[in-house]
């Protein structure tokens, strides 16, 4: 299996959680025959020089990716730092979701945390937060370096919710939840098979278990 099927393996799981996807606007894309995407949200070809797939996408170019779609939607998507890696790499998420919701996620924690605590939220208040809070899904994506699909999956993702807001699947993911990605959690062990594997591989990418692109240390 390729590196673009693995990545649409792993998105489709994640995106397509009721049905197959309906065409919405224009820029039809590939990865999912028959969805168009709207042309003002910036493709992996756009901002990287390559579609999804192509290469293994480095740390950097994880963040400029998530940085060109934050720029381009600032109103459906926000990203925030965490934490740092042990060797000070800044460690990310991004929240996705409608206008209204990425407007109102301090409100929409709070209320999430009155609801967990039922000592402050009586039986009453719980069900009428149940009644209105979208559901928060978390995506959390690469703890180990070398899973080399992952995170192109995960910005994937993020690109397809982003492009294709009124795809009916979407539509109904977008209405009722609140979409945390966390794309990349290991950027150091990432950085570390990256850098040796285009380090290695010869003039053309091998399958070849014996190959020495296939053999990090």
């Amino acid at each position: 299996m390729s590196a673009k099927q693995i990545i649409k393996a792993i998105s489709v799981s994640v995106v397509a959680i009721t049905a197959s996807f309906n065409a919405s606007a224009a820029n039809t894309e590939a990865m999912w025959p028959g969805t168009a995407y709207n042309q003002q949200i910036p493709t992996f070809k756009q901002v990287l020089g390559y579609d999804v797939g192509e290469r293994i996408t480095n740390y950097n170019d994880m963040r400029r990716y998530l940085s060109a779609l934050e720029q381009a939607a600032p109103d459906r998507i926000k990203v925030f730092k965490y934490a740092n890696s042990w060797e000070g790499r800044e460690l990310v998420y991004a929240v996705v979701g409608t206008a209204k919701h990425i407007r109102s996620l301090e409100t929409l924690a709070n209320n999430t945390q009155a609801l967990a605590d039922p000592r402050i939220t009586s039986e009453k208040e719980a069900k009428s937060l149940i009644k209105n809070l979208p559901t928060s899904v978390w995506l959390q994506y690469a703890v180990h370096g070398n899973e080399i699909s992952s995170t192109d999956a995960a910005l994937f993702t993020a690109y397809h919710l982003l492009a294709a807001p009124n795809d009916a699947v979407n539509s109904k993911i977008l209405d009722n939840t609140v979409v945390f990605i966390d794309p990349l959690q290991n950027p150091d062990g990432r950085e570390r098979f990256v850098t040796r594997y285009y380090a290695t591989v010869g003039l053309e990418h091998s399958a070849d278990r014996l190959s020495a692109e296939h053999n990090e240390p």
